[in-house]
């Protein structure tokens, strides 16, 4: 016997009615529980291995950020979905054209949950300058991580202390290490080189692994890192902080932005790290993605190496996280925007 669809006014059968709704032939659901006929087990969400671009060569904190979620998300999807024969997550380094590679490539991704990157706010600014052929605010924003506080560094026998280093900018002009181009700690030495009027060109090497290793052979005098990605190198001693821009003042004899008159470049001076998936993801699968991210990072595994690594987790899911993407942008894109271009045009 046909059932009868009362809003096209068609029949349609049984198998009909259950592909409408999402089940396929092999499931039958008898009251709260769902048995699922070992054929059909392969269709549940994740069924396979989940890649995770980051727009970073290996070394540099988003790297170390995404190999140490991966083996806890992959733990957490068995969770999640129980049943679901994938779910192992796998790293795949896309630096190319500072990153932009990387998100062209998810912007093109089946939104199917199988792709998935990592994206640091600052990458907004590249939109100030060239068309990028997608729109930022159209990617699904799974969850911010974390937000990261920025560090003046030197290495360990360059300018003893602040002042130092204004007194010999003064009399040459100063090489100031970057990570990337118009990438996050890019924008911060814009940022902190304007607020003090400091001589200093600043100078570019592909990401955090390339501008620690100039630093440490002098071929800079001074460098922007964040808080966490600097640790190891800070924990052996090749380098030391010359200003501390995170508020918190965590450096015995280092000068915080309000020590030195800028209380504000506290919450200017920070990037902002999110997890996001292809422009229109549906609402299942995000919500599964996300479900195994709070999982993860609520892991005593995985806290326990953040603390060992003295990385802050504060993360924000679904649509906080895409709110606080929407207002970053706008920052970078509107009041940021004029100061941005003298040197990124």
């Amino acid at each position: 016997m046909k059932k009868r669809d009362h809003v096209q006014g068609d029949y349609f059968t049984r198998r009909d009615f259950l592909k409408t709704v999402g089940i396929s032939a092999g499931t039958l659901a008898l009251g709260s529980q769902t048995l699922i006929a070992p054929g059909f087990a392969a269709d549940i969400y994740p069924a396979g291995r989940i890649t995770c671009l980051v727009p970073n060569a290996p070394g540099g904190g988003y790297d170390m950020i995404s190999r140490g979620v991966a083996p806890y998300l992959t733990k957490h999807f068995k969770e999640v979905v129980p049943g679901a024969k994938g779910g192992q997550v796998i790293i795949k380094n896309e630096p190319g054209a500072a990153g932009r590679k990387c998100f062209e490539m998810l912007y093109r991704a089946k939104p199917d949950g199988y792709t998935f990157a990592a994206l640091d706010s600052a990458f907004a600014t590249e939109a100030l300058t060239t068309d990028l052929g997608f729109d930022l605010n159209e990617f699904t924003y799974l969850l911010q991580f974390n937000d990261t506080t920025r560090i003046v560094i030197v290495k360990k026998n360059g300018f003893a202390n602040w002042d130092e280093m204004m007194k010999a900018a003064k009399t040459k002009e100063l090489k100031w290490g970057i990570a990337q181009f118009g990438r996050a700690t890019h924008v911060d030495s814009i940022i902190i080189k304007e607020a003090f009027g400091i001589p200093a060109r600043l100078i570019p090497f592909g990401g955090t692994a390339g501008m620690m290793a100039a630093l440490i052979r002098g071929d800079v005098q001074m460098a922007t890192g964040s808080d966490d990605s600097a640790k190891p190198l800070l924990a052996s001693g090749e380098i030391r902080v010359l200003a501390d821009f995170t508020g918190k003042g965590g450096y015995p004899g280092v000068p915080t932005s309000k020590e030195l008159g800028r209380p504000d470049l506290a919450e200017k001076v920070s990037g902002h790290r999110f997890f996001i998936g292809p422009p229109n993801m549906p609402k299942g699968i995000s919500n599964t993605m996300i479900a195994a991210f709070k999982k993860a990072l609520m892991d005593p595994e995985f806290l326990a190496w953040a603390k060992k690594i003295d990385l802050e987790v504060n993360p924000l899911y679904g649509e906080e996280a895409d709110r606080m993407a929407k207002r970053i942008f706008k920052y970078y894109m509107v009041e940021l925007k004029p100061l941005l271009l003298k040197y990124l045009n």
